[in-house]
């Protein structure tokens, strides 16, 4: 048991590592290194051990409650036919292209938007901390280059949150229109539940990939999301 301890909580500081060097933004990478922490602790004292061994238990089952819901909700289909699709921004790099989690969720619009010749888009995010452009101007720009007739693009450029990116999105919809929105597996399911307090009730969701790598640190981080919008009843 020990053993098995020191050893996850290596195997958790080791992936926190990687996570500061590939993902560094927002810090996230700091939970890896403290469960890691706490992991090594609890192999090597043996007081302290039931402890965290009794609190790292109810956190995997919540997270583990909270990931079902995640990836059940990313596991929907959306149906053919959508009137827009709304694709939520998620940063640029420092030359203002997509970064790779957004240009996941580009793609993932682009295969819908060409199985699906009438329905158009609305790239959704505005300029953020260091950004040199805004999202939208950088998600408009990609699609485009990947063979989309412009006119079936709209950016809203001013949205700065999900909450955000929702709302100033659906000013720009006709009130019967048919949506989808676009987003990470992980993301998802927040976004949906935020879509349907802001405007797009009847809005249903559209799941771009994750890097595998990167998925364990962004579905930990939503679940923590999830919680704390419960929280202060967000959704």
């Amino acid at each position: 048991m020990a053993y098995a301890l020191v050893a996850l909580g290596a195997l958790s500081v080791a992936y926190g590592v990687a996570m500061m060097a590939l993902y560094p933004a927002g810090g996230f990478f700091l939970v890896w290194l403290a469960l890691g922490a706490a992991l090594a602790a609890a192999g090597l004292v043996e007081r302290v051990r039931l402890v965290v061994c009794a609190v790292l238990l109810v956190v995997l089952l919540a997270v583990g409650a909270l990931s079902a819901l995640i990836m059940t909700t990313a596991a929907a289909t959306p149906p053919a036919g959508l009137d827009r699709l709304v694709v939520l921004g998620a940063g640029l790099r420092p030359d203002g292209t997509p970064t790779e989690t957004l240009q996941y969720r580009l793609d993932a619009a682009l295969a819908y938007l060409e199985d699906n010749p009438g329905t158009s888009c609305i790239v959704s995010g505005g300029q953020g901390l260091g950004e040199s452009r805004t999202e939208a101007d950088a998600m408009a720009e990609y699609l485009v280059a990947h063979g989309l007739d412009a006119d079936r693009v709209t950016k809203e450029e001013r949205s700065t949150t999900t909450a955000e990116n929702i709302r100033y999105s659906a000013d720009l919809l006709a009130p019967d229109a048919t949506v989808a929105i676009v987003t990470n597996d992980f993301h998802l399911y927040r976004a949906l539940r935020i879509a349907h307090k802001n405007g797009l009730p009847g809005a249903c969701g559209l799941a771009a990939r994750t890097n595998p790598l990167y998925l364990p640190q962004a579905t930990l981080r939503e679940c923590l999301a999830i919680a704390k919008d419960a929280l202060v009843g967000n959704i």
